[in-house]
């Protein structure tokens, strides 16, 4: 698991609820707490075209982040800052199965295991986490996985320019 504080949180946030460098990653869940509570469960009822043909099944199925985006910015704008939120986005499944097949870990036809970006701001500190479902894998392949999507959201925190703006946890 790879933990790390964002140290430039105005930063990030433009990155998460205003550019579009999350928008294709899954919302599992997210809970957003202003001047009162917002919880959203990220998960649909049907499983959408693209999510068939994916190989995910409605379980597995979860909205866009892309989608929810300017609802959680609405909850968070303003003058005051939220008091806290956190999200559980969910890496796409495409490039979990890209991940997979770089690290040669074989694939449960059923079951994808869902790669989580967890973010969590409190008492104005914004933690990033990273996490997996290990449905449908063996030990070994899990912990496999986990370290090539540990190396992953390094890469994409370079890749957004935040490589120095971080504190590892």
């Amino acid at each position: 698991m790879f933990a790390c504080y964002i140290k430039t949180i105005r930063d990030f946030s433009r990155l998460l609820f205003l550019e579009g460098s999350f928008d294709e990653y899954r919302l599992a869940s997210g809970r957003f707490v202003t001047a009162f509570t917002t919880e959203f469960d990220g998960s649909r009822p049907e499983p959408a075209e693209q999510d068939k043909a994916a190989g995910l099944d409605a379980p597995e199925s979860h909205i866009l982040w892309g989608q929810l985006k300017p609802l959680a910015f609405q909850l968070i704008k303003g003058t005051v800052p939220p008091k806290s939120f956190s999200l559980a986005l969910i890496y796409p499944p495409e490039k979990t199965r890209g991940l997979m097949q770089e690290g040669i870990i074989k694939e449960e036809p059923s079951r994808l295991p869902l790669l989580l970006l967890n973010i969590r701001y409190r008492e104005e500190k914004l933690l990033l986490t990273t996490g997996i479902s290990e449905q449908g894998l063996d030990f070994p392949s899990a912990a496999r996985l986990m370290a090539l999507w540990d190396r992953q959201v390094r890469a994409l925190l370079e890749e957004l320019g935040l490589s120095q703006a971080i504190d590892e946890a």
